[in-house]
């Protein structure tokens, strides 16, 4: 019998980028403290803790990296002699996304302007932002739940006919090993993947550019259980289509610096955003139209010139056609080393803020917080206070009991670190104490 296991929506590699002993140093003057913390500091791996602020709780603490941004089993398949064979497939693919992530945070930290990915890797990263995504509970939970519009349900349980399972959880989990198993190109062909879910694949893979955006020296982003594929954008519950959702943004933090982001492809120049304003007969806009959306660069493998003087043509964008368009107008053979340059996009501390806002805004009552430094943290929440009639005008979030736990906390950190340094002898080996305030 296999043993329970934990598993994350936001994965650890991601997790480790938060980590206290590489970042932020509080000060304690406080022996005790010092001697049940060191124990804990010798014996665990670098990166492995975060700080936190607990809402639920209304406290700061720490967390383990092992137990946060996860739940227990939730790739388990019991109609399968390997119980866990999804997590294992997950698992593959989590390993070739680090792999990006790890040389798009180096570049950056190198203070480059841009980086060139291969497009298999490119590929490898565009799915693991969708499964990052469609994995977290709030979807596993709205198939469990039944928790659909009748139109929707319908399907699903006409999916469920054609596939012979059992209930709609199935669903969710046939969704996930299949996404898994299908090259990326031919997710949305794969008749084994829900219909809708296919449409939201190729909504954010297809019909949309990743970029990479990069915080200032005094600017970081936070990360909750919502901060890795958040949506910025419109959402109509009453629409003469019915429901509608129209995503400008999807949000991916992974590391306090840098967020990947899936711009819709109107944020391209040569298609712009205005045939939105014919659909709604008015003009909406995303919160972050002033931020540059420089799509990549595509370079191709073994390319003639008479089809790059097409690509040209056509705004850079050939790359981005549908797929049987591309495949039987341009004559190019997509390879797997084609080359794709990005542009490190520096926003200010203006847009920082309001992805952390929206972040904030989005969070449920049991929200946690990993971040960095207590002072920014403390500004996050003064300036969502400040954003919220941007971005919610009708159900803002209260965070003020947040707000006075932080405040105490930097008060007493002050405190204790002007006593702390004041008593320093040179040399003192216990000065750069890493603990965290409760």
């Amino acid at each position: 019998m296999q043993k329970n296991e934990y598993h994350h929506y936001i994965p650890r590699f991601i997790l480790r980028n938060f980590a206290i002993d590489r970042y932020e140093r509080i000060f304690t003057s406080n022996r005790k403290q010092f001697d049940q913390k060191r124990k804990f500091w010798k014996e665990k791996k670098k990166g492995e803790s975060l700080q936190i602020y607990d809402r639920a709780k209304d406290q700061l603490d720490f967390s383990l990296v092992a137990k946060t941004y996860g739940d227990i089993n939730m790739y388990k398949d019991l109609n399968h002699d390997d119980t866990m064979r999804v997590e294992k497939k997950l698992a593959n693919l989590e390993e070739k996304a680090s792999n990006v992530v790890r040389e798009i945070i180096i570049e950056a930290s190198q203070a480059k302007s841009q980086i060139v990915l291969l497009r298999k890797n490119l590929y490898d990263l565009r799915k693991f932002l969708f499964i990052m995504n469609y994995r977290k509970p709030y979807r596993r939970n709205q198939f469990a739940n039944k928790n659909f519009d009748t139109a929707t349900w319908s399907l699903v349980e006409t999916f469920m006919q054609e596939h012979n399972l059992k209930n709609s959880q199935e669903v969710w989990l046939q969704n996930v090993r299949e996404i898994l198993d299908t090259p990326h190109e031919d997710v949305e062909d794969n008749p084994r993947v829900f219909s809708v879910d296919k449409m939201d694949y190729k909504l954010r893979t297809i019909d949309s550019f990743l970029a990479i955006w990069q915080a200032g020296e005094h600017d970081e982003f936070i990360m909750t259980s919502n901060a890795f594929g958040i949506f910025e954008g419109i959402n109509m519950l009453f629409s003469p289509m019915g429901p509608f959702q129209k995503a400008f943004h999807w949000f991916y933090v992974i590391s306090p610096k840098l967020l990947l982001v899936l711009c819709d492809n109107g944020f391209r120049k040569e298609i712009g955003l205005k045939p939105l304003d014919m659909f709604f007969w008015s003009k909406h806009r995303s919160h972050f139209e002033n931020v540059p959306h420089p799509p990549p660069i595509p370079e191709y493998v073994n390319i003639s010139q008479r089809k790059l003087n097409l690509d040209a043509k056509l705004g850079g964008r050939l790359d981005f056609l549908e797929k049987d368009y591309f495949d039987k107008h341009t004559g190019i053979k997509r390879q797997p080393n084609d080359k794709f340059t990005f542009t490190f996009v520096k926003v200010n501390s203006a847009a920082v803020h309001l992805v952390n806002s929206i972040v904030l805004n989005e969070a449920d009552s049991d929200l946690q917080v990993s971040f960095l430094s207590l002072s920014y943290l403390y500004k996050t929440i003064l300036k969502y206070n400040k954003n919220v009639t941007k971005i919610d005008k009708h159900t803002p979030k209260d965070f003020s009991n947040m707000k006075k736990t932080l405040l105490r906390a930097l008060n007493r950190t002050h405190e204790e670190d002007l006593n702390l340094r004041k008593n320093i002898s040179s040399g003192n080996r216990y000065w750069n104490l890493c603990t965290l305030i409760n």
